[in-house]
């Protein structure tokens, strides 16, 4: 049997005819949902562009765990000299100043006390908080106790979807984190 054949056993004559017909209006239909779809996420650039949460480490070996919306940084753990948690401020931040936010997972919360910062370039980040709010003179710093709130933090920010940070009324949510690994390296901070 021939090659031209075999498409005739198919049912469709050698030139395809009414089966091209059929096919291209088919591929059609699915470049119009496709077209219809890009259109909308270019009309709603808040719908559909999820953000994505990255594990990074620097030049020392230094693990984040960050993520981002839109090319803007909204999170960030992470540490180096010291245990750092940046945030996206809910609401009207100031540029200095006392603050506290509440992070949620739904079933647990904790409430941290830091302070204002202004964000820069591609960081949106509001408020930080440095070493979970012990100070650098703190014979607990590092220890068991720092250990206990960092476990408490790690396991509500693990379990959380979404996860939400909260100040007052205003609040907004991140979805679970979904890089695989995130948590052993900020485990490890704060020990040589």
């Amino acid at each position: 049997m021939t090659h031209l054949g075999h498409v005739r056993e198919l049912g469709g004559d050698a030139d395809c005819g009414p089966n091209l017909v059929m096919s291209m209006s088919r591929s059609c239909g699915a470049l119009s949902i496709l077209l219809a779809t890009a259109a909308l996420l270019l009309a709603f650039p808040g719908y559909g562009i999820a953000g994505s949460w990255k594990l990074e480490f620097d030049w020392r070996d230094q693990p984040s765990l960050t993520y981002s919306e839109n090319g803007k940084l909204i999170f960030l753990l992470g540490c180096g000299h010291a245990f750092a948690l940046h945030v996206k401020y809910p609401g009207t931040p100031k540029t200095s100043g006392s603050a506290s936010v509440e992070i949620r997972n739904g079933r647990a919360r904790m409430t941290l006390r830091g302070e204002f910062e202004e964000p820069s370039g591609d960081d949106q980040t509001t408020f930080i908080q440095w070493d979970l709010g012990f100070a650098r003179q703190d014979a607990d710093l590092y220890g068991r106790r720092w250990d206990r709130v960092r476990s408490r933090l790690l396991d509500l920010i693990a379990k959380a979807d979404p996860l939400t940070i909260a100040s007052g009324q205003q609040h907004y949510d991140i979805p679970h984190i979904d890089v695989s690994g995130w948590r052993r390296p900020i485990e490890k901070c704060g020990r040589v």
